[in-house]
């Protein structure tokens, strides 16, 4: 492998809490009841759109989407005066060690831009990576292809030398997609046995010791 291609959210910052807390606050407001389960199967690695037609299909929720949407956006800015959004275990680690080695990272994520390069500069991981495909930049987001297509496609390396990381089925669906080798890292089993993946970790700790004593990097 030449290139690691990082997901976002719940891969490398820990932020499916932080954002389920948010949805959840929100929905309150709406007398419906968003639980953690629900959130982590049906919700995560998801847009917002995406999300939204979740809400309409499994709660009949026949609200307005853009005041929903502005209300979602207000809490979540809240939450973010209040507290930080943490780094996932290991992945400091990982990413020192690919770096050390020369390997190129990029994420891609279904996150916008602006909360992207927030994200990853307040934790000064930002300059690691040689590009980030966002929300902002494609059409069509996860599940679909074209968010791992466009970053091979910026990046100039082969499919084959690209590896991906990914915690959702969504994500997992993507890369699948367009015919990348992904590795699943998630720790909640209700979402494990769903992720179809050419390899299963619990966390980036057991990628690092994956990438130490498994197949080397091809520089």
């Amino acid at each position: 492998m030449k290139a690691v291609l990082f997901d976002l959210d719940g891969t490398i910052i820990d932020s499916e809490w932080f954002y389920y807390k948010g949805w959840k606050a929100v929905l309150e407001e709406y007398s419906i009841v968003l639980d953690s389960h629900t959130w982590l199967t049906s919700f995560a690695g998801k847009t917002e759109r995406q999300a939204f037609v979740v809400l309409q299909e499994q709660f009949g929720f026949n609200e307005d989407a853009e005041t929903f949407f502005e209300r979602k956006k207000t809490r979540i800015a809240q939450q973010y005066t209040e507290e930080d959004v943490s780094l996932m275990p290991g992945v400091t680690e990982l990413i020192t060690y690919l770096h050390e080695r020369g390997i190129t990272m990029a994420v891609v994520t279904s996150s916008l831009r602006p909360v992207t390069e927030f994200n990853l500069t307040k934790h000064g991981l930002i300059n690691y990576f040689e590009t980030l495909v966002t929300r902002s930049d494609v059409t069509y987001p996860k599940p679909s292809p074209e968010p791992y297509e466009l970053c091979v496609k910026r990046l100039g390396i082969d499919k084959s030398d690209c590896l991906v990381l990914e915690d959702s089925v969504t994500g997992a669906t993507a890369a699948a997609a367009a015919g990348l080798t992904c590795f699943g890292v998630q720790s909640h089993e209700e979402i494990r046995s769903d992720l179809s993946v050419d390899r299963l970790f619990v966390d980036l700790h057991e990628v690092l010791e994956f990438f130490k004593t498994g197949q080397p990097f091809v520089k």
